[in-house]
């Protein structure tokens, strides 16, 4: 099967997906509450629900907010879905950075000697096994409604993954390439700077992939932290009141903001792999 082919098949199933939706809407027209259907039609989606990202708008560039007694307009929504995206985006990419930065620290960490295994690794597995969700509450009560908490949560999630990436891909750097590093003087630190830290990116690849992926799940729950702004507060606001096109329009956001992460790393990360083997197991399973 040649690659356009593949595309059309994968366009043909999206178009499927989204002509189903439409589809549900016209078949379950029930309402939540008067004027908000059950399923959303993209019609509703396209105009309604869409001005009604205006009631979020907290005012600015000489348009009112409709707290103040402004008027839904496409402007504010716009604003509104553009000022509470970038708040998401912040808090989602400084808390993976955070994370990132400290797992593959910690996860470094273990396999540079027996020593700092047996200090670090028991409680790096503790840790490991704590629920995620169940960490929510912890943190409100520890970090408060501040940004440092929610930064803090979406570190945690991702760290606690990186470790077992970090660590997995050292233990997979071919031994040939530390027998030669050794053979021709190379300290241990040289060892970590100019033969593992570059071996282990390919594989570390899928980790930042799966890494991105729970950033973009656990920056909803950290905005479930009392968090003032955000596609998360607006998510809670909308469930208080029934409102389920917003929350499925905040949904669809995160869809979009996802798949482009996703594929803006996916092309980053092929250019900077283009050294790397390929495995060969994909033509025979395809």
């Amino acid at each position: 099967m040649t690659r356009a082919t593949q595309k059309r098949i994968s366009l043909a199933v999206f178009v499927a997906m989204v002509v189903f939706w439409q589809v549900l809407s016209v078949l379950f027209p029930a309402e939540i509450v008067d004027g908000v259907p059950m399923i959303p039609g993209w019609q509703v989606l396209a105009t309604t629900t869409f001005l009604s990202m205006a009631d979020y708008w907290g005012g600015g560039f000489g348009i009112i907010s409709v707290a103040q007694g402004g008027e839904r307009t496409t402007a504010a929504a716009a604003l509104s879905i553009i000022s509470h995206s970038w708040d998401t985006l912040v808090r989602l990419y400084v808390g993976l950075a955070l994370g990132a930065i400290c797992g593959a620290t910690l996860g470094l960490a273990i396999t540079w000697s027996a020593w700092t295994r047996r200090i670090i690794e028991l409680p790096v597995e503790v840790l490991r096994t704590l629920p995620l969700l169940a960490m929510v509450p912890l943190f409100q009560l520890w970090f408060g409604t501040y940004f440092a908490g929610k930064i803090a949560f979406i570190g945690y999630g991702v760290a606690v993954l990186f470790v077992a990436g970090v660590i997995n891909a050292v233990r997979n750097v071919p031994p040939i390439y530390l027998e030669n590093a050794r053979t021709l003087g190379a300290s241990k630190m040289e060892i970590y700077k100019t033969v593992i830290l570059p071996a282990i990116f390919p594989e570390l690849r899928a980790t930042i992939m799966l890494s991105l992926g729970l950033a973009w799940a656990t920056v909803i729950g950290a905005e479930y932290l009392g968090a003032q702004s955000g596609l998360g507060y607006i998510l809670v606001y909308a469930q208080s009141y029934g409102f389920v096109d917003r929350m499925f329009f905040v949904a669809l956001l995160f869809v979009l903001y996802a798949s482009i992460s996703f594929a803006l790393f996916n092309m980053v990360s092929t250019k900077m792999l283009r050294w790397a083997p390929r495995a060969s197991g994909r033509e025979s399973l395809a």
